[in-house]
């Protein structure tokens, strides 16, 4: 069995070159796991306490650090996911930032520096599917966790990460950043699916090509989903993914739209 220290010399080291998860603290949904899942937890809400009543122009300063350290992180894992294994290569199928996830790193720059309609699109994903991916994804690492320790890279990465979609969403909601009311036009509830709409339209030219993958789940082929996938056609997958997503986008500002339609019938 691994201790803390064997972790610490071994924080670059590729699964590879790992022992199995249960050799190893710090895995899924172990003491260590939960430990440091706790501090990162905690690490949010603190931070979220600090910033919520700072101005603007100080928020955008803490989401461009925020957004600027992802991108640079996730440059370095796909380097090291790829150059650090048993063998080099490049994984076509599943190492691009194409996951739900991802599409942070590209509706970042819109939410800080975007205006009208583009800055509320982009802060609408992070406040929806982006807090749902971040939240999903912290509580339950398992595509990283059932492989590395927390204390790894790999662990590291996934956490922060996710961790960063979590805080920017509160930091957008308790600071008035952003908000899920005020909505008077249904094209306020579409809003929000347009970022991920767009690196749809990436995702499912990879999903299609030779390379055969699944990204953003449209096939349903991955985790839970593979049943799915399984017993529905490949069009059917996508076109049942698309509405999944439109009502993930939709559904935190459906209350809003409600209480103006009735208001609207009252008067």
């Amino acid at each position: 069995m691994w201790t803390i220290m064997d972790l610490i010399r071994n924080f670059f080291t590729h699964k590879d070159f790992l022992p199995g998860a249960d050799r190893m603290p710090g895995t899924l949904f172990t003491p260590l796991h939960f430990m440091v899942a706790a501090f990162w937890a905690a690490l949010i809400v603190l931070l979220c306490l600090f910033l919520r009543k700072k101005e603007e122009r100080t928020l955008r300063r803490v989401f461009a650090g925020l957004w600027i350290s992802v991108l640079v992180l996730e440059v370095v894992k796909i380097t090291w996911e790829t150059c650090c294994g048993a063998t080099v290569r490049f994984e076509w199928g599943g190492i691009l930032p194409l996951y739900p996830c991802s599409i942070f790193m590209y509706a970042m720059p819109f939410a800080i520096w975007g205006k009208g309609n583009v800055r509320y699109a982009a802060c609408g994903y992070v406040c929806s599917l982006g807090l749902l991916g971040g939240v999903i994804n912290f509580v339950y690492p398992a595509n990283v966790l059932n492989n590395y320790s927390c204390i790894s890279f790999a662990g590291f990465h996934t956490l922060f990460y996710h961790s960063v979609l979590v805080l920017c969403a509160g930091l957008m909601l308790t600071s008035g950043y952003h908000s899920y009311k005020g909505v008077t036009k249904a094209r306020q509830l579409l809003l929000p699916a347009v970022p991920a709409l767009a690196v749809s339209v990436l995702a499912n030219l990879v999903n299609f090509s030779p390379v055969n993958s699944d990204y953003m789940f449209f096939k349903l082929n991955s985790f839970f989903f593979a049943p799915i996938g399984a017993a529905t056609p490949d069009w059917l997958s996508v076109i049942l993914v698309y509405g999944i997503y439109l009502l993930i986008h939709a559904l935190p500002y459906l209350p809003s739209w409600f209480a103006f339609v009735r208001k609207g019938r009252k008067q």
